[in-house]
């Protein structure tokens, strides 16, 4: 990689003084300080774009105000919108974009088309041009202050002014109460075991296959994000199952979108971390059935129906902390679907991405739409030993396109 320049992206307008101090929900603060990070391919680039692009996020950031904030402690409570601006980083790879995208890319490979900047940074954007042609635009945000909702949306009104139109206003909750100094138990989970990352293709027609076998012997209607999800969390615990001869005790973490049930108007202008976790736990020793990980899912995302506001989310995830952080004697699985996210609808005049890539960090699962909307990659993630069981796993693989394992 060749780092060909560096620039700070301001935005257009200050931030009006009542607006200059952005204080954090108490979820946001149990969120970690780390990039939710997407890259989005483009084989039409334009490179004579680049101004454009400049001008079209200093405008958008004056809308998004604490994306171009700082933060100098994840423990402080509040983020000071002082207007210091998003890094926007270019550079050139002697790679051609397909070798980043082609079937058997190497996910670590990925890494080096995101940005790497100052950790007090809310934001980070880097475009990579390759050999023959084309760009990615990679994007990093804090956890601290989106979930993929409001990261998808941003980036899509930044492509949509970048083609010469609006953006929307979008609107930021203040919490009625700062938090300082909210702090997670030491995590005492062993990060000895090498883990690895691999992609696999689920096409729909076979995740309909699996749903009509669920839903039939169910009774209940289900959706391909909740029977894909348990199918490989299953398949994920019975991997470790094996590889350690034992069965632990196992968790499912599975992120659900709020706005819906929280906002009646504009649900879709609410930024920031506007999700419940919904918790499966396997702790009987006996071998798990689908069925019986799909009802519990189920049951879990029919509670959170209960939810009535972003305090009261954020209230229960802390409830959770010290079993989801630091006990020793859980397995936890962190997952998160962008699925019916407009992630692929992301066009900067260079017409829609060809791909949209998920750098997944400390996160077991990640579901999204394949780019013809015809299925969903699965990224998964864990120890090595137990990713070569897993992808032994006949049950796992009769619904996979073996041609797409990456």
């Amino acid at each position: 990689m060749k780092s060909i320049s560096q620039e700070t992206i301001k935005p257009s307008s200050p931030t009006p003084p009542h607006l200059k101090t952005h204080v954090l929900s108490l979820l946001d603060n149990y969120m970690p300080h780390a990039p939710v990070p997407f890259i989005f391919f483009y084989k039409n680039y334009n490179n004579g774009d680049i101004n454009i692009l400049k001008k079209s996020l200093s405008r958008c950031l004056t809308q998004y105000y604490p994306f171009a904030a700082r933060i100098l402690s994840p423990f402080v409570g509040h983020i000071d919108c002082n207007d210091e601006g998003v890094e926007f980083l270019e550079a050139s790879h002697d790679s051609r974009l397909d070798d980043y995208i082609r079937k058997e890319a190497n996910h670590e490979s990925l890494r080096e088309l995101h940005p790497n900047v100052s950790i007090t940074n809310m934001v980070a954007v880097q475009l990579n041009h390759f050999t023959g042609g084309g760009a990615a635009v990679a994007v990093s945000i804090s956890h601290k202050l989106v979930d993929g909702f409001t990261m998808a949306t941003f980036i899509n009104q930044w492509a949509k002014v970048t083609r010469g139109e609006s953006p929307f206003k979008p609107y930021f909750l203040t919490p009625p109460t700062r938090y300082n100094n909210v702090e997670l138990p030491e995590n005492t989970l062993s990060h000895e075991a090498k883990h690895v990352t691999k992609s696999f293709v689920f096409p729909n027609s076979k995740i309909n296959v699996l749903k009509e076998k669920v839903m039939n012997s169910m009774g209940i209607t289900l959706s391909r994000v909740e029977v894909l999800t348990s199918l490989i969390f299953k398949c994920s615990v019975d991997a470790a199952t094996t590889k350690s001869g034992l069965f632990k005790p196992s968790i499912l973490v599975h992120p659900i979108n709020m706005r819906n049930k929280i906002f009646k108007n504009d649900p879709e202008k609410a930024a920031g971390n506007i999700l419940s976790s919904v918790v499966v736990k396997m702790d009987d020793s006996r071998k798990i059935t689908l069925n019986e990980v799909v009802a519990k899912l189920r049951r879990g995302k029919m509670e959170a129906r209960e939810i009535r506001d972003v305090q009261e989310i954020g209230e229960k995830y802390a409830s959770m902390v010290p079993m989801l952080i630091g006990d020793p004697s859980v397995q936890v699985y962190w997952t998160t679907s962008f699925c019916g996210f407009p992630l692929y609808e992301v066009d900067f005049g260079w017409g829609k991405p060809v791909q949209v890539k998920y750098v997944i960090p400390e996160v077991n699962l990640v579901l999204m739409d394949t780019p013809d909307n015809d299925g969903i990659e699965a990224t998964i993630r864990l120890p090595e030993e137990e990713m070569l069981i897993l992808q032994q796993d006949k049950e796992l693989l009769a619904f996979i396109d073996i041609k797409s394992k990456v």
